[in-house]
């Protein structure tokens, strides 16, 4: 089956009680490695359904299994990395660039800037527009 926004070949997969759609190509994946930053893993999910996290990258004959990666249709994933010095939620967007919501309030949609000289405590600077999707989840107030 196609995503109905952008077109891309998806498949569901049942998981917890719900239906979750992931991409159509499965991933082979490792086991995360003591010490690697949340940037390296990738939420997969097995064939049947299990959640699990994974690195894309190793020695194939180290391979722990394949699974297929939750379609994002475009949002950008960021990973939260705590709080601020005013308890605002600060996140990673995967490359380095640190970004903080600046109203985390429930029911408000996201807000998001990134960090003046990119440091944890910075002010907020420029807002970045797009859809994102929060891993674990959104923090908010």
């Amino acid at each position: 089956m196609k995503c109905k926004n952008c077109g891309c070949e998806v498949i569901r997969i049942r998981s917890g009680g719900r239906s979750v759609v992931c991409d159509a190509a499965p991933i082979t994946y490792w086991h995360v490695r003591d010490g690697a930053a949340m940037s390296e893993m990738l939420s997969l999910l097995t064939p049947n359904g299990e959640s699990i996290y994974g690195t894309p990258a190793g020695k194939l004959e180290n391979a722990v299994g394949v699974a297929y990666h939750p379609h994002t249709c475009g949002l950008l994933p960021i990973f939260h990395r705590g709080r601020d010095s005013w308890s605002r939620p600060v996140y990673d967007d995967g490359t380095g660039r640190l970004l903080v919501d600046v109203d985390p309030r429930a029911g408000r949609k996201p807000d998001i800037c990134t960090k003046q000289g990119n440091a944890f405590d910075g002010e907020p600077c420029d807002p970045v527009d797009g859809d994102f999707i929060f891993i674990p989840r959104r923090d908010t107030w």
